[in-house]
């Protein structure tokens, strides 16, 4: 056994942090002139007495300060930043944590406005928050806001989240899970419009390792056992690639890319493919040196024109991101091509563009594209303060969409917009008003409705109309999260008139009839409606008329109180009273006063999570559902790491579905396999055939996960079947 290490001295703690501060002055290129380091070195002196008392959690326990020592690496060292962010990332926690002793005034007087206005981007909300709404949502909220001013603020918020994942192994459960569906949800898509490749790869990779260890490990134990093959595969393409590319046309060099962990086990989850079926895990990326004969558009395009000759390419998905960038800089030419009968991705791209590829606006080479970031922030930010929002709103609002796609607009401008968007979305992209005035769209001068799905470069005209008003089914025809937010505020501000109207009828309704207006709550418990809005909008509409409020109180008026007071009772809650803190794990003991969330229908064995919707009554979800992490995100003091503790055999409905090649007596040995190897009871059975081809869904009784992928691991084995996999919803 190895001996337990013994903690560090007081003494010995110091030399780590001056080891480490060291480490970051040398290793930050940007940082050496010598004003630059008086002026970090204050910083540091400074960060290091407002954090004197606070030790890490983690690892040795070494003082506070190593924390945003490591965040200012980061910044300088990965992302290229340089004095200024610097500074603004030793001092980033020193305003929340110092308790008073120094505030954002003393920082703006000692190191300038722009280190304070970022230090007060990345701070915490600590009182005077919406009280609708949570800590973890309004931090959200004001960290945008700031970052429209500066977008440096979100390169340390997200050096920040980083550092914290890298150091996340002695944090509780309950932390990791809440953090790590905040890095999910907003920091990898943040970095990945910022054009932070090998960051938002990190990220992802950490936070799928803390929330789903299970599926984080097999995952890597397939990367890792399948590394050689892919790695010679991938070398053999390259050396064609080297040997027959023209020598006195092309100067070039080439990488290897990988895709991160938690990309590849989403694909196969989407997809319902295996880990090898994955082409593009990694990819040989051809980094053409610029030459000053042609442009570098034209060198990339003749080197793709070179490797068609030398492979045959899938043309449907070949990707032109030369002539129309991603939002966030990335530029390549993309290409499947075909060797040794399968499928590989090669990307060509220029020096300078590869620079761009990894560290996005960081990166120092300024494009036209650098604007994406703050067009995007202004964009939103002007509907994220509204009070009507919910935090699942916000958190959706606040979510960058980094899969697009390019329109053009009948003069032959580029309109971006989020993949899967509709004309709709289009119009609310041009101006607000012509998505609320709309009345039809024209693509490729096609007549479309409002729901018609758009691809890359199509030509699009909005026909519009004063006298259209929207419609709420809209609102799920639409893909930009800001546009979908756009029109529902719309449908709000339209209710809130509505009940103004129906409030002002009821008014005038107890004048004429001589009623006390205190009467309303027992009118509201009456026609069940979920609140006096919900009353006053009834009324309006004329769902609840003077006749029935007349008839109500008249035929009542005698026990009308009593009957009252009996439907305005708290309800009796059935079973014991939980123990619930998000501090600690929750143990799935019995049923009482638990469900199981319909969006993803965990069963036992399933890695899980729960959350407090009530007092006393609480709902699991898996922990790789969409709703878990949103729950997680906006309402994390009512989220907890869950673990299953039930004794008895309880039985769990689930679904699987299966697709493959029709054959006689496929059907019956996987009902054997069910029924009689596992005595499984089947709740459904659908099968559909078409040609040779057949699919279907079969629903099952199981009172684990274990029995679902050991069914799940034979029928694949069935030599007729392609696919087969457990879906959450019937």
């Amino acid at each position: 056994m190895k001996p337990e290490s013994k903690e560090l001295t007081y003494k010995e703690k110091r030399a780590v942090v001056q080891k480490q501060f060291e480490d970051f002055i040398k290793e930050s290129p940007r940082i050496q002139k010598p004003e630059s380091l008086s002026v970090i070195k204050k910083a540091f002196e400074l960060a290091d007495d407002a954090h004197s008392k606070q030790f890490r959690k983690t690892g040795l326990k070494l003082p506070y300060i190593v924390h945003p020592i490591a965040v200012a690496k980061i910044v300088t060292t990965e992302m290229g930043f340089g004095k200024t962010s610097a500074v603004a990332a030793l001092l980033h926690d020193v305003v929340e944590d110092s308790k008073g002793k120094y505030t954002l005034d003393d920082l703006k007087e000692i190191f300038g406005n722009d280190v304070a206005r970022i230090v007060d981007g990345v701070t915490k909300i600590i009182e005077g928050f919406d009280p609708n709404s949570t800590i973890q949502v309004e931090t959200f909220k004001k960290f945008i806001n700031n970052m429209a001013e500066d977008k440096r603020t979100a390169f340390i918020k997200i050096a920040d989240r980083l550092h914290n994942l890298r150091t996340f192994a002695g944090m509780r459960e309950n932390s990791q899970m809440i953090k790590t569906a905040e890095s999910y949800d907003i920091y990898a898509p943040l970095a990945h419009m910022l054009g932070l490749h090998e960051i938002k790869k990190e990220i992802e990779n950490l936070s799928f390792k803390y929330r789903m260890p299970y599926e984080y490990k097999k995952t890597k134990n397939k990367a890792d056992s399948s590394l050689n093959r892919r790695k010679q595969y991938l070398k053999e393409i390259s050396d064609i690639i080297y040997e027959k590319f023209p020598k006195n046309k092309f100067v070039f060099r080439i990488e290897y890319t990988e895709r991160s962990l938690y990309r590849a086990w989403r694909i196969t989850q989407t997809k319902k493919i295996g880990f090898n079926e994955i082409h593009n895990f990694n990819s040989v990326r051809i980094i053409l040196k610029p030459m000053k004969t042609y442009s570098e558009k034209q060198q990339c395009f003749s080197a793709y024109s070179y490797l068609t000759d030398l492979f045959p390419v899938r043309q449907h998905t070949f990707k032109d991101w030369i002539t129309n960038p991603k939002s966030n800089g990335f530029q390549a030419l993309i290409a499947d091509i075909m060797y040794k009968g399968k499928w590989a991705e090669v990307q060509i791209m220029t020096e300078c563009m590869n620079d761009v590829s990894k560290t996005g606006y960081a990166s120092g080479y300024e494009n036209k594209h650098t604007e994406n970031v703050y067009r995007w922030v202004n964009s939103i930010k002007e509907i994220l303060n509204s009070k009507e929002l919910t935090s699942q709103e916000i958190l959706e609002l606040i979510r960058p969409q980094h899969r697009e796609i390019y329109t053009l607009s009948p003069k032959g401008e580029i309109v971006k917009l989020p993949k899967n968007s509709t004309v709709l979305d289009f119009a609310f992209q041009i101006h607000t008003d012509l998505g609320i005035n709309f009345q039809a769209a024209e693509v490729n001068g096609k007549l479309v409705s409002y729901n018609y799905r758009l691809d890359n470069a199509d030509q699009v005209k909005i026909i519009s109309s004063e006298k259209n008003e929207p419609r709420k089914e809209w609102i799920k025809s639409l893909a930009s999260h800001r546009n979908r937010n756009i029109l529902r505020q719309y449908f709000r501000k339209q209710k809130r008139k509505t009940i103004k109207e129906g409030e002002k009828k009821f008014t005038v309704i107890c004048e004429k009839q001589k009623f006390d207006e205190g009467i309303i709550s027992k009118l509201i418990n009456k026609y069940n409606c979920d609140d006096i809005d919900d009353f006053y909008y009834r009324v309006a509409n004329e769902v609840i008329t003077e006749n029935d409020i007349n008839a109500t109180i008249k035929n009542r008026r005698g026990v009308f109180g009593i009957v009252s007071n009996i439907l305005s009772s708290e309800k009796i809650e059935t079973g014991q009273q939980k123990k619930f803190s998000s501090k600690d794990i929750f143990f799935i003991k019995d049923l009482d006063n638990i469900s199981f969330a319909k969006c993803c229908r965990p069963v036992v064995g399933d890695t899980v999570m729960v959350y407090r919707k009530e007092k006393n009554k609480f709902i699991v979800h898996r922990s790789d559902c969409k709703q878990a992490k949103n729950l997680n995100s906006t309402d994390g003091k009512n989220t907890a790491k869950a673990y299953w503790d039930i004794v008895d055999d309880i039985m769990f409905r689930t679904t699987i579905k299966f697709n493959g090649v029709d054959n006689k007596g496929l059907l019956s040995e996987m009902i054997v396999i069910i029924s009689n190897e596992h005595n499984i009871n089947m709740t459904s059975l659908i099968v559909s055939a078409e040609k040779n081809t057949f699919k279907g869904t079969i629903g099952l009784m199981v009172s684990n996960v274990d029995s679902i992928n050991n069914i799940l691991k034979k029928i694949r084995k069935i030599k007729y079947i392609k696919k087969a996999y457990r879906v959450s919803k019937e």
